[in-house]
């Protein structure tokens, strides 16, 4: 009885032992081919259809699916890593990077957010009305309702915006070479272009999705305040064409170091917002007195003024202060100017405002943008507090 037993266990262990050498071998074979696909010549191709079947007991379309979810996380993976330098990006990375996403089709972005899960983030689309002002408006809104909608700014690549700030790939923005997908996609229009309106940002997330127009109000954005700094830096080029002009005022009013200077930013704009019939309501010479004496206690001031009315604005500025007319630069290395400055006075326009904001000192604005009772004055809110920071100073 017990020589039938003991060969009964005998026989077990001789079954076990040869199925687990067959298995081992299976595997084997299996972790060949992951390291086929993980060797150092990895690319998204190697990862196809006929590999994964092998690898995975799985039918035909489970490998195709599959095999699309893991390119397209190659993409996004790889534009992400855009973010880890903001100077002197590699010209041929981004290039092919650039070719990649244009060579997808999709209307969706996978992107990982665990180790694990990966969520599928839909496309919004902003307009690029008007001149530089204008844009920074669309960007940072298009930026902030995306952060808080969680979906994916879109803009293009060596666009307006993108061509003056050293833009990059985050959470919440996608740069791309061209917008194709936004041409088709559902468009939604805010009711005021310069006070913020609640229900343009009340719509569920199902689709890529167009909004604007003008977008001029900081609540859009305020939320994402941080990051945007971080996006809106400006490009070196950009940032030593103000330091050479800096250093020659310096050296024009026999100072020596920047620390012994306070700069304050100037921008008079007049112009076409004199005629034009939306209904502008400009600065006045007193209020640039006013302004500038606002500083008067400040230390060795000098006040650079960039313009496109000088004689008016020579006329008007107060003559007993270290003044520089700032001329024949572009308007980036202007607005650049004054955002370096330690302070600023803003007259009227988007350009005045954006140059204020990127600026980190006190910042003195006009308070009547807009004639009472004309077409621009019904697009603000009541006391202008949609449009203008409450921390700024009013005059």
């Amino acid at each position: 009885m017990y020589g039938v037993y003991i060969k009964g266990v005998l026989l077990f262990v001789y079954i076990f032992v040869v199925c687990g050498i067959l298995y081992c071998n299976h595997v084997a074979q299996r972790f060949s081919l992951l390291n086929k696909m993980f060797s150092r010549g990895f690319s998204p191709s190697a990862i196809n259809t006929d590999m994964i079947s092998k690898i995975f007991v799985i039918n035909s379309t489970s490998a195709k699916r599959i095999e699309s979810m893991s390119y397209h996380r190659f993409i996004v993976e790889e534009n992400n890593n855009l973010n880890q330098t903001s100077m002197g990006r590699n010209s041929t990375y981004e290039q092919s990077t650039s070719n990649a996403l244009e060579s997808v089709t999709m209307k969706t972005v996978e992107l990982p957010t665990s180790s694990t899960t990966t969520k599928s983030k839909f496309l919004l689309c902003t307009g690029t009305m008007g001149r530089l002002g204008n844009h920074l408006f669309e960007f940072a809104s298009g930026y902030g309702i995306a952060a808080r909608k969680d979906m994916l700014s879109v803009i293009r690549q060596k666009g307006l915006v993108d061509s003056i700030f050293e833009l990059k790939n985050d959470s919440r923005l996608l740069l791309l070479p061209d917008l194709k997908e936004c041409k088709t996609v559902p468009k939604r229009f805010e009711r005021w272009c310069s006070r913020y309106d609640p229900r343009l940002e009340n719509f569920t997330v199902n689709s890529n999705l167009w909004i604007g127009w003008g977008l001029q109000s900081w609540k859009y954005f305020n939320d994402s305040y941080r990051e945007l700094r971080e996006q809106l830096t400006f490009r070196k080029h950009i940032r030593d064409k103000v330091v050479s002009i800096q250093e020659g005022i310096l050296k024009k009013f026999n100072f020596t170091s920047r620390s012994d200077v306070t700069f304050i930013g100037v921008h008079i704009r007049r112009g076409d917002m004199l005629t034009d019939p939306l209904g502008y309501d400009v600065a006045t010479p007193e209020y640039l007195s006013r302004a500038v004496m606002f500083f008067q206690n400040y230390s060795n001031t000098v006040f650079t003024v960039c313009t496109l009315d000088l004689e008016w604005s020579k006329q008007y500025m107060p003559k007993n202060i270290k003044v520089e007319f700032i001329v024949g630069n572009s308007p980036e290395v202007d607005m650049a100017l004054l955002a370096f400055s330690d302070h600023v006075i803003q007259t009227v326009g988007t350009f005045s405002w954006w140059s204020s904001w990127l600026n980190n000192g006190t910042v003195i604005y006009y308070k009547w943008p807009a004639k009472e009772g004309g077409k621009l004055r019904k697009t603000f809110s009541a006391d202008y507090s949609d449009y203008f920071l409450p921390h700024w100073i009013g005059m």
